[in-house]
Formats: structure tokens, sequence, C-alpha cells
């Protein structure tokens, strides 16, 4: 009794999938015939909808967050510039803008120039271009446009670059003093091949483009095409609203348009209506070879799926429980064949995750601990990939564990390692390389860049204020860059000693070397001493 009661309660799977293949023939031969009568319509439809979509998606996710993020990497650098350093006959602090602007470009692949122009007719530019005696930025185009929209950015018509052999467009802002007056014009120059670049991935016969509010080209697949009139002017007249599609009977071409309203250029997608017929006729043709193969495979499936269902089941389950030891005991499931499956995939996705949240994790503060920063730092120089290697120590962490107790230095600590996750997880990994000591592996191969990243989080952490009274903290720190011939144990050492030197000048301040370049003994920061001891 018992045993024809379990039985009930279990169904076969093969037999069940031997029935609903033989039932599943019936429907598949109807819809095939009703999807082959409405198909031409649908697909047509949807092939418009596509590139409308095609269309929306390369404005939202590559030319307006691309100059969205040019605007804010140009207000950036815009902000640095002191007015009273341009006002005058003569610039000054020339050295230190075109360090900064060197970094910025280094950054930003897309920049060619950099450059400021003044009222009094002077000129700072990087990379640095002699102008002739006879040059007058006021009289440039970028310069008078900003001067004409006080307090906006503004961008210029594209040129031809005929030094860099590149399309370029300027975006500028004017410079004024507490008067509002006009004493120069900060510009850049970017080049506009990421966009062509782009569009030259467009699926199908069909293309985009870019053109202004004329009809110029701005960008497109075809690079003799640039700067010239639109081969169909009578377009422009039909962009009416924000974004939409229409078929220009004359050329027989669906034309997909997208407004970009604050810069006055207009996205355009082009497909040919005879692509979009062929792709009808020719799925037309597969829906017929559709309905006669799923005729065929339907019965061959019956016969064999039932034969290698099983083996395939058995083998699952025997790689699953091959990685335990002990396996515990199968709950039964509902379906025969695979019941004991269900069993071993929870417990091995149990213990997967179980284990990948404590393998790279430090407990106490949430970084990635010592053995991720091992795997990781031998993973770099396995695949020789250029970065840099940072390590701090918390200065007086001993002091402070024995005036105001553990507790509080641990509170100390996970407080600063936040900070540093924070400020620098999208730039590298934070680890935990033990005790008070923290180790950064920066992606980034510009040992200045991540010099600058490290002063910022100095002196956030310099800058914490804490419930205790008189609680302070501050690091020390090094910086290395990975070069060629140094191993994992070489970088340590040396950013370790870094670190001790830094300490034993005074704390409160990060030391760098760079294998490749020579060696510069002075600290990064301002430089102030500790009062307290490492």
């Amino acid at each position: 009794m018992d045993k024809r009661a379990v039985s009930n309660k279990t169904w076969s799977l093969v037999a069940r999938m031997r029935l609903g293949l033989l039932l599943l023939f019936i429907p598949v031969l109807m819809l095939g015939a009703i999807y082959y009568l409405h198909m031409e319509r649908s697909l047509q439809r949807e092939l418009q909808q596509r590139l409308l979509a095609t269309n929306h998606q390369l404005r939202h996710v590559f030319i307006e967050p691309y100059l969205n993020e040019m605007e804010r990497q140009f207000s950036l650098i815009y902000d640095q510039i002191k007015v009273e350093d341009i006002s005058g006959p003569r610039l000054r602090n020339t050295d230190s803008y075109l360090r900064e602007w060197r970094l910025y470009k280094g950054v930003m692949a897309d920049l060619i120039y950099i450059y400021v122009g003044t009222a009094e007719r002077q000129m700072l530019i990087y990379p640095e271009w002699q102008a002739d005696a006879d040059f007058d930025p006021r009289v440039r185009p970028w310069y008078q446009l900003a001067s004409q929209h006080v307090g906006k950015m503004v961008w210029t018509e594209p040129y031809y670059d005929y030094t860099n052999g590149t399309l370029v467009i300027a975006l500028a802002r004017a410079i004024t003093d507490k008067e509002g007056k006009v004493r120069g014009v900060f510009a850049v120059d970017a080049i506009l091949a990421p966009f062509s670049a782009q569009l030259n991935r467009q699926w199908n016969s069909g293309y985009q483009m870019i053109v202004n509010q004329s009809g110029k080209v701005l960008a497109h697949p075809d690079p003799s095409q640039l700067l010239k009139p639109m081969t169909h002017p009578t377009w422009l007249s039909r962009f009416s609203g924000e974004d939409g599609i229409f078929l220009d009977q004359s050329s027989r071409q669906f034309v997909a348009y997208s407004r970009l309203p604050d810069h006055n250029w207009v996205l355009i997608s082009v497909l040919p209506a005879s692509s979009i017929q062929a792709v009808v006729a020719s799925a037309s043709l597969n829906v017929l070879g559709i309905i006669v193969l799923a005729s065929v495979l339907y019965m061959v499936l019956a016969l064999i799926w039932s034969r290698y269902f099983r083996r395939m089941l058995d083998e699952i389950s025997t790689v699953i429980r091959a990685s335990r030891t002990q396996p515990d005991e199968v709950h039964q499931g509902g379906m025969r064949e695979l019941r004991h499956v269900y069993a071993e995939l929870a417990e091995v996705s149990k213990d997967y995750h179980e284990v990948r949240q404590q393998a790279n994790l430090d407990k106490l503060t949430g970084l990635y601990n010592r053995r991720f920063f091992d795997e990781r730092l031998n993973r770099l120089l396995l695949d020789q990939d250029r970065f840099c290697l940072a390590m701090i120590d918390l200065d007086g962490f001993k002091r402070i564990n024995d005036t105001y107790g553990h507790q509080t230095g641990d509170v100390v600590l996970k407080r600063v390692a936040s900070f540093g996750a924070k400020l620098l997880g999208d730039h590298g990994w934070v680890c935990r390389y033990g005790g008070e000591e923290l180790v950064v592996l920066f992606a980034n191969p510009d040992i200045h860049f991540c010099q600058m990243l490290l002063e910022q989080y100095r002196i956030g952490v310099a800058s914490l204020h804490w419930r205790e009274p008189g609680l302070g903290i501050t690091f020390s720190g090094g910086l290395v860059a990975s070069a060629p011939g140094l191993g994992a144990r070489s970088l340590l050492t040396m950013v370790d000693a870094e670190v001790y030197r830094a300490k034993g000048d005074g704390k409160n301040r990060i030391y760098m070397v760079d294998p490749l370049a020579p060696r510069d003994d002075s600290p990064s920061g301002d430089g102030m001493l500790s009062k307290e001891e490492a």
C-alpha cells in the first residue's frame, strides 16, 4: 500500500515529454500558418521600431553621455583658472596650468588642445603651439562666440584641423572679472572621430550620420561626406518632432531621426526599404522551412530525447556529487528523474555563496583581504599589465588603541577604510594588508594621477572629525609604479621603503618612486609634520 502511494505521487518526465511532443505537433502547424499570414506587416513594423530604437539608444547611451562628460570635465578645468592670472599683459602660473592640463589630457583621450586666449592677445595652449606675431585670439570664432554668451559653455561649428588631419569641434566659455568684463576665453578642441567610429557599427546596409541645423554633415561612416551638405536636404523640413521615423518615397529609404536640442544637431539613421523587403522575403521562406523542419524534428526528437535524457541527468548528478566528499541525504522531489539533481544543486549553491562571501573580504573593514590582494597582484604581473601600487600606514595607531581602547581603534580603522573604498574603489582595488596597513592596486599606470588621488585621500582622512576629544588620525604612504622586471616582492619592498621614509621624515605625507624615472625625494602634499609617533 505504501509503495503504491509513493508511485502515485511521482511521474515520469520522459513519458510526459513524448506525449507533449505529439500534442505540440498540431499547434505548431496552426501557429506557423497564422504567423506566415501576418509576418510581413509585423516584421516591417518591428524593423522600423528597431531602427528608431537603435537611433534613440545611440543618442541616450553614447552621444549625450559623451557630450555631458566632455562638458563636466571642461567645467573641472575651467574652475581652476583664476581671472587674475590672465588679466595682465603677461600670463602668470603658466607652468602650473600646463602641468594640470597635461594630466587632464592624459585622462581625456579625445582632447587635442587645451588653451586660454586673453583680451591682451596672450595665448596659453597645451600641447605647446607657437603662434605667429600677428595671431590675435580675440578674432577667432571660439573667442567671439564665448564672449557673446557670457556665463555659458558654447560649442563652435566643426572645422577641419589640418595639423592633425582630423575633424574637431571647440567647447569654450568666457572668463570674466568681478565687474563682468571678459578678460579671456578658455576652450578645448575635441575630435569628432568617436562619433563616426560608433556610426560605422550600423547593422545591415543602412548607415547613420549627424548633421547640424543647417544640414552640414558632422559625422558619417564615409569620411568624404564630412562638412558637406547632406545628400537629401529636404529631410530637414520633416524633422518636426524630437524624434520620429518616415519613408522617403523618392529615395525609397526609411529615415529615423532624433534631435539633440542642446547642440542643434540631428542624429539620423537610414535604412533602404529594399533591405526590409528582402528580410521579409527571406523570413517567408524561413517560415515555410521551419514548419517542414519542425515536423521532422519533432518526430526525430521524440525518438532520441528519451534515450539520452536519463544519461544527461546522471552525468549532471555525478559532476555535482564529485565536488563534495560526503553528500547529505537526498530530498525526494516530485519528478523522479530530477529529484537528486534538485538536492545537489541546492547544496552546491549554498556552499558557493558562503565561500564566495567569505573568501575575499576582510571581516572588520569590509575591504578586500590579503589573500585577494596577493592573487590580484600576481594576476596583474602575469598579464604584464601596467599599474601602480600604494601602501598606507596609519600614524600613531598604537597610541589610539592604548589611549581610547581597541574598540575605538577598530572604529577608526573601519571609517578610514570605508572612506578609502568610496574615494578609490572606482580606480582599482582597496585591500587590508594587515593591522593598520592598507594597500591599493591602481589600474591606472599614471603615477602622477594616482598620486593626486592619494593626496585627496590623505587630506580627507586628516580632516575627519571624531567623537572622542583630542582624537585625530593621519597616515603615511608610499606609491610605486610597476616596471618590467619587477616582481611582487620587489614592488612590496620598494613601496614599504617609501612608507618607512615618509614616517621618518615627519609622517602625514606620501612618497612615490617611479622605477622608470629619475628619483624625486620630495614628498607630495603639504609636508606637515605629525606630532604622533608611528
